[in-house]
Parts: C-alpha cells; structure tokens; sequence
C-alpha cells in the first residue's frame, strides 16, 4: 500500500522554501518553512473578494508558549536589521503535507502547529497539538497566547498605520469580530477551548519582506493586532483557532470537525486522481497522480460560479493564453475532462469579434485582449481535448457544436482585421506588432521598450496560426461547414514558411521580415519547436531533426529549455535582482519549464520518424518473434536521455522554492536557481504532458526511471 512520497518527510525550516495552500475559490495562504514571512503576498488569509480581487486579510499569528519562567515564540517576524521573535530558537522541523505543519521543541514539550484553508470556504484553521515529553510537564498549566496580525490591503500592496482602520472589536461565537475598513468583509477569529480575548489595539511597525527589497519594490509594512487570545492549555491539548470572513456556528459543528472534514477531503481527493491516471495508465506510477493532484491548486471558482484557471502563485491572476497552454495538463489530460471541457467552453464564450481574452479579473470576466496568440492556442486545446475525449461521441459531439463556431470566429477575426496589430498577408502568413509592441509570449519590457522584438512574422505565431487554419480544414470536412481554408491555401502557406524561415543548417529564424524592415531575425530560441510540435506541423518534415538537435545542444537544461543561445552576445546567464534586470533576462536566456511540453511533442515526432524510416528500409520481419526484438533503439535511448536529463525537476526542485510545485523559471546557468513565480501552471501542466507523451513513446523506460526516484519510491504501510 502507498504510504506517501519523500514531500510528506521532514524538511529543512529555512526562508528559502515556501508553501501554498488553496481553497478552489482563488484564495491562498502561504509562507516559508521557517515561519517568516518574506513577502508582501505571505499571509494565512489571503482572500479573493468579489469584485475586489485577493486581499491580505489575515498576515500572520504572532503566538506565544507562555510557560511559569519563559515566554516561547511559535513565529517570527523580520524587522530592520533583525528577527523578532526569535522563532529558530525552538522550530525542530517542517513538514509540507498534508498540509504546512511546523514542530517545536523545547524543555519538556512538542508542540506541533498545523495551517490548513477551507475548500471553498474564505477560512483558515491554525491547529496547535501539545505533548509532554516528560513526566513533569504533563500536568503543567500553560498559556497560548495568540495576536492576530491584520493587513486587509490588496496582496500587491502594503499598508502602513493610518486613523482610517475601524480598531473596534465585537463580540462573536467563541471569538470576536472585526471590520477594519467598510469596503472589505468583517473577519471573525474564532477558537475553542478555555480563553479570553483582551482587546488591546496597536500597530506593528515596520514588518519587512526581504524578497519584496531583493526584487526592487517595497520592502516594509505596518500590521495591525486589535488584541491577543490567551487559551489555557495542558499537554495534551489539541487546539484550532479560526479566522473567516463568516461567522462560524461552533454550537452545531466544531472546529475540529471542520477540520477532520478538510483532511478528509483532500485524503479522498488524492486517491481519486490516483485511481483515475493508473486506471487509464494501467500502471502504479506515483509522479504522475501527484503532478495530477497538485495542479488542482490552480483551479478555482469565482462567486458568479465561473471555472478558472490561475495562471501561478503568488502574484499571477487568470491569462488566457496561460489557461490554453496549462488547460490539458491541468484538467482533461489529468483526469478532469469535465473541468478542462467547462473551462474551454467559458474561453469560448469570453470571445469579443472573435478574440479570445488574455486577461480576466478575480471575479471571472474579461478584460484584456492584448495577445496575439492566445486566441491560436484554443485550436490546440480542442484537438487535444478531442482525442482525450477519445470514444466518447457524445462528448465529441457536444463539444464539436461549441469549438468549431469558435476556430471558424477566430479566423475570420484575424482575415477581417479585428485582431489588433495582426494581418494576414497575401502569402497567407500572419504579420504582427509594430518595433514598440510585445504582443507574443515574450513580452517583457525594459523603459516602455520590448526587449525581445519579434514584431514581423514570429515564428510560433505562423506554426499557430497554420496549425488553427488546417485543424479548420478538418474540423469542415467533419461537419460539412464550409471550409474556411482548402488544402491548396493550406499547402501555399507552407511553402511559403518553408522559403522564408528554413536557415541553411535546417532550423529556422526566430522572426522574418523583409530586408527593408530588418531583415530575419536568426536568434536560436526554442519558439521553433512550436513549428514541429503542433499537431498540423508548419515546419518542412526535413527540418525537424536539426530543429531538435540544435535545440538540445544549446538550449535544454535540467529545468528546460533556454530562451536563447549562450552563444549569442545577449545573453543572460542569471535571473534576479531588480524589475529592469529581471525583465532583460526574462526571454534572453532564462530557462522555461513550460517548453519541455513542445520539446517533447517535437523530439518524440522526430524519433517516430527515424524509426519509420529504418521499419520502411528494412526487409519485413519473417515472424511476430523476429518483429518483437526489432525494438525502437532510437526512441528508448531518445525517451531515457530526456528522462535523465530532466530528473532534478521532478525530484530535487520540488522540495525547494514551492514546495511540491514547479518554478515560473530558472536561471539559464548552473546552478539554475529558480526564479519568478513559486508554483506556475504552464510549468506544471506542460511537464507533467511532457512525462505523459515519454511513457506513452516508452513505458518500460519509463516505469524503470521512475523506480529510482527517490521521492516517488513506493512503500509499504
């Protein structure tokens, strides 16, 4: 029986790891393992309001174990030039699941403080756990003294001391309420057990987030505590303290209902996704349930009931070309066609002419149309939607009725020109942006000026655009619609790729333009790979091995790969520092751990290709025993170096930065620090569809690496 991975051991309590907890209602709570915040969006009850987006509410419990001859911090805090208080005098350790537990030790005790959100409830429940170690201490009287510490600030600012904040405090059920300011909700922190509530109002001054200085933006903070709970315990004690934006009636359900109810859940949760991905996989694997179950973290439902998908934690709200490029790892390749299919169809009815959103605000609704390609990424999700949908024609059918009219609307927007600064040229490739635009995914800036230019004819944007024209083709054919691009546009359209983007080694230019508007653009990024990954390939057939190759010798890392050449005179070793230092190195050489999917896609074709070209020159085997040791040498040896190569990302980096997630991105040199968002979908969703196309091209392989991961060993109970 499967007891658990090596994230559910004891980590090391430092600053550097950080963890997440989410509710499926877009709110959050987050920390390091050391019990210190270090960023602005550290909180225990970060909330996602309606109509106003996610607030910090609850920041932090400032708690105390107050004994007859010392007062024991269970949490701390920086302040200019210190910590206060001294957490690390008494933190054993860390555990991360199933969910953030921090051990304390001290003379006589263990006490064990647990923090788990509520699903789709705005609630966080702090539960403390005391043990004697000793004979003398069991029947020892002791204090746990609590002060919450309030924000109530949006989570991408700070707040300082002001005359605005409502100090009163009102009573609750087992608690007390508080409102500091009219336009947000009411918080209600509740607890069990025998206590009082001293109200004593009073700012806490100058609360620094170091993370926050590192990356050039405001560092310091002040927090208010309306007062302090003062719970007397005895070893043996096992107290929840809550803290929601609704009163909770403890008279019919208590608190540690409440929270046997959530590991509940979440226990059943976990083993559903396991049972799903080894049912459909007919395998045991562990990785893949657990990359399945994590990414449920990104999904979440607004207050007007709309399914989303959160582009990463903790700053990132909800991007459409995020969504369409996480949305098959995230849901229907993982077992969540339902969710995958409800999300898609929302995408769909989000269209305005045609386009789809890049951008939706908390409560669900669009409001950006600002990207070129996200709108070509939704042909993708229907084809990959459609063949998880597998025999299913109902489904298929069902959802044909809604994808095809949205790949038809799409189109006709950019043929009709109401997609902004994109036109279809009379070669039949799409010309987009101007030199001052950044409308595909490398978009950073630097002083209000691109950084990566690709204005002119990028190469991913015409592999999307040709891949949407020709799944239309076959999406006409199907339905009898009227084909909206025949085989000889489609057949022109490559050709023309083919003259103006095959370099002579056989990869391809990173963006065309004519000689009077600059000329190519020869830049070695892996955009190419889109060109031979997609199902309706745009890139020549002769061109998709040196494409991988050159790809694999110079961009891939452990972590994925490189956003340019280590060669080229723009390149960025590191990711980090300040805005304008992290923005120029965003797409110059900082590695991506979304592109592993399109990697993937692209090598696995190009091997099936070699080994189909080795079956068609060899004589046909004389019996089914002579065709069974005819093993694909190619695709294994292909499949297990990816594998190895890519093994610290699965193993290694899960037990840093986000514990249990994958990075937005890493540094493009050794040691490949992560950077960016902790816990990132694409990167997520995209690695865990990488593993799924390297078992599928090679299972035994595959079985085989995974036995050797150390924390993903099974074990018996």
């Amino acid at each position: 029986m499967y007891s658990g991975t090596g994230i559910d051991k004891e980590l090391q309590a430092d600053v550097d790891r950080e963890w997440l907890e989410t509710n499926g209602l877009g709110d959050f709570a987050s920390s390091t393992a050391a019990g210190i915040h270090t960023r602005r969006y550290h909180g225990l009850l970060v909330a996602n309001i309606e109509h106003m987006d996610r607030h910090v509410l609850l920041s932090a419990l400032e708690d105390w174990i107050c004994r007859k001859n010392e007062s024991i911090p269970l949490s701390g805090r920086y302040h200019p030039g210190c910590v206060y208080p001294n957490v690390q005098q008494c933190l054993a350790r860390f555990a991360a699941s199933p969910c953030p537990t921090y051990t304390y030790r001290m003379q006589g005790l263990e006490i064990t403080k647990s923090v788990a959100l509520v699903h789709m409830s705005h609630t966080v429940l702090v539960r403390y756990q005391i043990r004697a170690l000793d004979k003398q201490t069991r029947s020892e009287n002791i204090i746990l003294r609590i002060t919450p510490l309030l924000a109530f600030r949006f989570f991408h600012a700070l707040t300082h001391a002001n005359m605005d904040l409502h100090v009163k405090t009102y009573p609750a059920e087992y608690g007390f309420k508080i409102q500091p300011y009219n336009a947000l909700p009411p918080l209600f922190m509740q607890a069990e057990g025998l206590f009082d509530f001293l109200p004593s109002p009073e700012w806490i001054n100058r609360v620094e987030y170091p993370m926050e200085r590192e990356r050039g933006f405001d560092y310091s903070e002040d927090l208010f505590a309306p007062g302090l709970f003062e719970i007397h315990v005895v070893p043996g004690d096992d107290i929840i303290v809550s803290a929601s934006t609704a009163e909770l009636p403890l008279h019919s359900r208590g608190l540690r209902a409440l929270w046997d109810e959530e590991m509940a859940r979440r226990q059943k949760t976990q083993t559903e996704v396991k049972n799903r991905i080894h049912a459909r996989a007919h395998s045991q694997s562990q990785l893949l349930p657990f990359l399945a179950s994590q990414m449920e973290d990104f999904l979440y439902t607004t207050s007007a009931g709309k399914r989303l998908l959160l582009a990463g934690y903790p700053w990132f709200g909800s991007w459409g070309r995020d969504t369409l490029i996480a949305l098959p790892g995230a849901t229907f390749l993982a077992g969540r066609v339902d969710e995958g299919l409800e999300i898609l169809s929302n995408l769909a009815a989000s269209a305005r002419d045609g386009i789809i959103p890049n951008t939706f605000d908390g409560d669900g609704y669009p409001n950006g149309w600002n990207s070129v390609d996200a709108s070509l990424w939704f042909a993708w999700d229907c084809q990959l939607l459609l063949k998880a949908l597998g025999r299913d024609r109902e489904k298929q059918a069902a959802f044909l009725d809604i994808c095809a009219p949205a790949v038809y609307n799409i189109i006709s927007a950019f043929r009709m020109g109401r997609v902004p600064f994109a036109r279809v040229a009379s070669s039949g490739l799409l010309e987009t942006g101007t030199p001052q635009t950044q409308l595909t995914w490398m978009d950073a800036q630097v002083d209000g000026k691109p950084v990566t230019p690709r204005n002119g004819y990028p190469v991913e944007i015409q592999a999307l655009w040709y891949n949407t024209l020709a799944f239309a083709h076959k999406l006409a054919k199907k339905r009898n619609d009227p084909d909206p691009c025949p085989s000889r546009e489609l057949n022109a359209i490559a050709s023309q790729f083919a003259a103006k983007f095959v370099l002579p080694d056989g990869t391809l230019c990173d963006v065309w333009r004519a000689w009077e508007d600059g000329g190519q653009d020869t830049a070695l990024r892996p955009n190419q790979l889109i060109a031979v990954a997609l199902p309706e390939a745009i890139a020549p057939r002769e061109s998709w091995k040196p494409i991988v190759e050159k790809v694999r010798e110079k961009l891939l890392t452990p972590y994925g790969p490189r956003t340019l050449s280590p060669d080229d005179r723009d390149f960025c070793p590191t990711y980090g520092g300040g805005i304008a230092q992290r923005d120029g190195a965003y797409h110059q050489g900082t590695v991506w751990p979304w592109l592993l999917g399109v990697y993937t896609d692209a090598l696995v074709r190009v091997l099936n290709l070699e080994e189909a070209g080795k079956s068609s020159a060899k004589p046909a085997a004389s019996s089914e025993k002579a065709a069974a040791k005819a093993k694909p040498q190619a695709l294994t040896r292909g499949v297990k170096d990816l594998l190895k190569t890519i093994q610290p990302l699965v193993t290694t980096h899960l037990t840093q930065a986000g514990i249990g997630h994958i990075s937005e991105v890493f540094s493009a040199t050794e040691p490949y620090a992560p950077g960016g968002s902790i816990a990132q979908a694409w990167s997520e969703a995209e690695v865990y569809r990488s593993l799924l196309i390297l078992r599928a091209a090679d299972r035994e392989s595959f079985e085989a690496w995974e036995k050797g991961l150390k924390l993903f060993a099974i074990k018996k109970a």
